[in-house]
């Protein structure tokens, strides 16, 4: 793994061993299919996510959008950093997680957007153990799906209702991106969708 590279100090670079590594053996090629053998912050999953949701373009990441001085204004541009994923293969993804969102995680979803989101339940482990009763439960989704405005990640270290992303990380993913909406101002699907159709007739 390596950092993203955003403004903040002391940033984690996460575990994921590459081609070549002797830690790549089959048996973790084996478990990584489903997820374990790696480990990554919750900024590296939010950019990974990003780059699904801007069209297979990984974004480079920051937290200080712009600084105002007496000379004028510094205004943090936006920096492709690669292309991991083709459009197509995005697109076809965000998709897969549209679909996932409107047919099986109802928690996730916002009334009036369309969500991408995936939900996700990583076993803890300890002393080079997986536990078989402690999780971390997560949920990532970005909307509006087709034009996103935002990306959130919501992580649960040891949820005690529930050990399923699904049942614990949705339903605050949902509670937060209501709120965001209305701060954002991001219009609903049904009048931006209508927005555009306007736009067009115009032209």
């Amino acid at each position: 793994g390596r950092p993203t590279g955003i403004d903040l100090m002391a940033e984690a670079a996460g575990t994921m061993p590459l081609p070549g590594s002797a830690l790549r053996t089959e048996s973790f090629l084996a478990t990584n299919a489903y997820g374990q053998g790696l480990a990554v912050t919750p900024l590296q999953m939010i950019a990974a996510a990003s780059a699904l949701a801007n069209n297979g373009y990984l974004m480079q990441p920051y937290l200080v959008q712009e600084i105002r001085g007496a000379n004028g204004t510094y205004v943090h541009e936006p920096t492709v950093l690669s292309h991991p994923i083709s459009e197509e293969a995005a697109h076809q993804v965000t998709a897969m997680a549209v679909t996932a969102v409107a047919r099986e995680v109802y928690e996730a979803q916002v009334e009036g957007y369309t969500v991408a989101g995936k939900t996700g339940t990583a076993q803890i482990a300890e002393n080079g153990i997986y536990l078989p009763d402690d999780t971390i439960a997560s949920f990532i989704g970005w909307l509006p799906a087709d034009a996103p405005e935002i990306i959130v990640l919501i992580k649960l270290d040891r949820p005690t209702s529930s050990p399923w992303g699904s049942q614990t990380a949705a339903p605050l993913f949902a509670e937060l991106a209501n709120e965001l909406v209305v701060l954002l101002n991001i219009p609903p699907d049904s009048v931006r969708l209508q927005s555009d159709v306007l736009a067009v007739r115009s032209q």
